[in-house]
């Protein structure tokens, strides 16, 4: 029988905007598991390289972790393959791996390319928030490639309600303006409706930005303020994959409206949780059917608000990688 976690060693910066290593953490602790976090790259830039890699080796000899948990690209390469083989190592990466030839991944905007295939190698479990992927990740060698959702987190994100009109649009997109479908799907909204965007680099396309770094109580206002949240990937391309605002929309109480991704009807249900949309007239037809549906919309994010709390926090989310891990 598999020897139950109780140390952790997390590694994983601090993102004062999504606050996903901070959210894990919890979640961790709240299975009983004593967690050793490190932000490795904070430490670098106050210690440098040399004495953060001997406070790191000193801490994993000294706590002797059964598990060392990294976020994404959160160590240096050198520190993950000299801690590979001593203890279960575990990645998470919450995005898409692209390549930079012409394969069928090929092209995404993404920090994460061959690189992640040879950290992903040496980890005994490399977790990854898109299923799509999965039989592309054991042709590269990577042992133990596991589809995991992402959540929403029970304390940040939840309904907060505000009377300032700031929040308040019938229309709102909160991302990066970093895709040209993305961007050409909100011009074509702003033509037609009273429509706001937030949380990025808007101004240059003719959009204005009305806030660039939106955090958890403001991302929940703005769930609240406005009557549907539009939700656009990266790609629809690839099955399983869609960002974290569709579990932080759904996680603070927001009606979303997001675009058709395969396999998204294998986690949720169309019009009951959420719904979705697949192309940019059937988005534009969508927004103007359910305006005018106040009580439908409210049932549907009303729905979409329990289903994610009761099935999809990080304490969900953590149980089912331990679940693969113990």
């Amino acid at each position: 029988m598999p020897e139950k976690i109780k140390r952790m060693l997390f590694f994983g910066k601090t993102r004062k905007r999504t606050q996903t290593p901070s959210f894990f953490i919890k979640a961790f602790r709240s299975q009983g598991i004593t967690v050793c976090a490190i932000n490795y790259r904070k430490l670098e830039r106050l210690w440098g390289k040399w004495l953060t890699e001997k406070y790191l080796f000193s801490t994993f000899n000294r706590f002797q972790p059964q598990l060392v948990f990294i976020n994404s690209i959160d160590i240096p390469f050198k520190v993950l393959s000299q801690i590979a083989g001593k203890t279960k190592v575990a990645i998470y990466l919450p995005d898409l791996i692209a390549l930079s030839d012409n394969s069928v991944f090929s092209g995404f905007i993404t920090d994460y390319k061959e690189e992640m295939i040879e950290r992903g190698k040496l980890a005994d479990y490399f977790f990854i928030t898109n299923q799509g992927q999965i039989a592309f990740l054991k042709e590269q060698g990577i042992k133990n490639p596991i589809f995991i959702t992402q959540g929403c987190d029970r304390e940040a994100h939840r309904i907060i309600k505000s009377k300032s009109k700031k929040w308040k649009s019938d229309v709102a997109f909160i991302g990066e303006a970093n895709e040209p479908e993305r961007i050409n799907l909100m011009k074509e909204v702003a033509k037609h409706f009273n429509f706001k965007v937030w949380g990025g680099d808007w101004n240059r396309h003719g959009l204005k930005c009305h806030k660039r770094n939106v955090y958890p109580d403001e991302f929940a206002k703005i769930c609240s303020g406005a009557k549907i949240i539009l939700g656009i990937d990266a790609t629809h391309q690839v099955e399983g994959y869609f960002s974290n605002r569709t579990w932080i929309t759904l996680g603070c109480g927001g009606f979303l409206l997001t675009r058709y991704v395969p396999g998204l009807e294998k986690i949720f249900i169309n019009k009951k949780h959420l719904v979705w949309y697949h192309s940019v007239e059937e988005c534009l037809h969508l927004i103007s059917e359910y305006l005018k549906k106040d009580e439908e919309r409210e049932r549907i994010s009303r729905e979409g608000y329990h289903y994610v709390h009761e099935h999809h926090t990080y304490d969900h989310v953590v149980q089912r990688i331990l679940h693969h891990i113990e």
